[in-house]
């Protein structure tokens, strides 16, 4: 593991790095305009890291899961009123009690997994969804004609999977219909791509 990655490991680090490069406004849009969340939703935030978005969220039932312990720890720590914090994996038998959900939202994931983990993890997720719920997908993109400095920055990330929109998107439809898919390259305070994904099931 390099030395950049496993700092990225440890939570605080890992929050004031994403602090640092994201644009004040980019998180609210985000919020607002992509998961769009009401107050009383139902709420799983997959891969959550220390659960940040939380605090842009209304008053909604939140629960954030991630293989990283020190993650879920730090999001106690942070929003321990506001949401419920498990280290579980989509697989395992606990994650099949949690319910339905009305937002299943994979931030900053589908770059870290490869084709088959992505096929895998919505095939799960699907299940989790209800009939009128959305899946929302956020990650860096590689797409034609991009700033070569985001293009770089994408292939310098700790996920090896950067991938292109049209990528991504026939990942999401083996097991969701894709509603909107919305490509960003200002979110950042340096130059970077970003793809977001809204999608049901079928």
């Amino acid at each position: 593991m390099g030395s950049r990655t496993w700092l990225l490991e440890i939570p605080i680090v890992y929050d004031l790095f994403q602090d640092g490069l994201t644009r004040s406004e980019t998180r609210t849009w985000f919020s607002d305009k992509v998961i769009c969340a009401s107050d009383g939703m139902r709420i799983l935030d997959v891969g959550c890291g220390t659960a940040s978005i939380l605090s842009l969220l209304p008053n909604v039932e939140y629960i954030g899961i991630d293989h990283n312990p020190k993650y879920i720890a730090k999001a106690r720590v942070s929003h321990g009123d506001r949401g419920e914090f498990r280290s579980v994996d989509v697989n395992d038998a606990q994650f099949r009690t949690l319910g339905k959900f009305d937002r299943v939202l994979l931030l900053g994931v589908l770059h870290h997994l490869n084709d088959d983990e992505c096929i895998k993890l919505f095939s799960a997720l699907r299940q989790a969804l209800r009939e009128d719920g959305q899946l929302v997908t956020f990650d860096n993109a590689l797409v034609s004609g991009q700033h070569p400095i985001a293009r770089l920055l994408a292939k310098l990330d700790r996920g090896r999977y950067a991938r292109t929109p049209q990528q991504y998107r026939s990942l999401i439809e083996t097991s969701f219909v894709v509603e909107s898919e919305i490509i960003r390259h200002d979110l950042l305070r340096v130059p970077y791509t970003h793809v977001a994904f809204r999608a049901r099931t079928r």
